[in-house]
């Protein structure tokens, strides 16, 4: 198992305390998987996800065509499912493995822009942006052009 290596030794000290935490959590009674995943995306994530997610570079035609929607950044590869199958795998191997904690989280954090209700349509489908009803364009096609400028 090869260590994940970041560029602020900090946060990778962060990212290992919180998985403690919420592997702590997990093996309390009554606490399912999904109940400690939520310690940390509704909790601890806001203590480090600016350094963590980063915007794919696309955002759904319906977001970038209104000026009133509500906007929301969409975790696509499911960061809640996810997290909640790792922690459940990890409390049923009674094995602890930050590392695997980390790279999911990096490989997770990562978002696209769309609206609000397409972030739920997006949910409802599993993730799967056609039968949400969701198209994605490139953030830079929506730029004016100034090479003219």
């Amino acid at each position: 198992m090869r260590l994940v290596q970041l560029r602020n030794p900090d946060l990778r000290a962060e990212l290992v305390a919180i998985y403690e935490e919420l592997m702590w959590l997990a093996q309390r009674p009554n606490v399912s998987a999904g109940n400690a995943r939520a310690w940390y995306t509704h909790i601890m994530s806001e203590k480090v996800n600016r350094r963590l997610r980063r915007f794919t570079g696309r955002v759904s035609r319906a977001a970038a065509e209104s000026e009133a929607l509500i906007l929301r950044l969409e975790h696509y590869k499911r960061i809640q499912r996810t997290l909640t199958a790792l922690v459940e795998r990890h409390r049923k191997l009674k094995k602890r493995n930050p590392d695997e904690f980390i790279r999911v989280l990096i490989d997770c954090e990562r978002v696209h822009i769309v609206t609000f209700e397409e972030n739920y349509a997006a949910m409802r489908a599993g993730g799967d942006y056609r039968k949400a009803g969701i198209e994605l364009v490139p953030w830079r096609s929506l730029l004016p052009d100034v090479s003219h400028c």
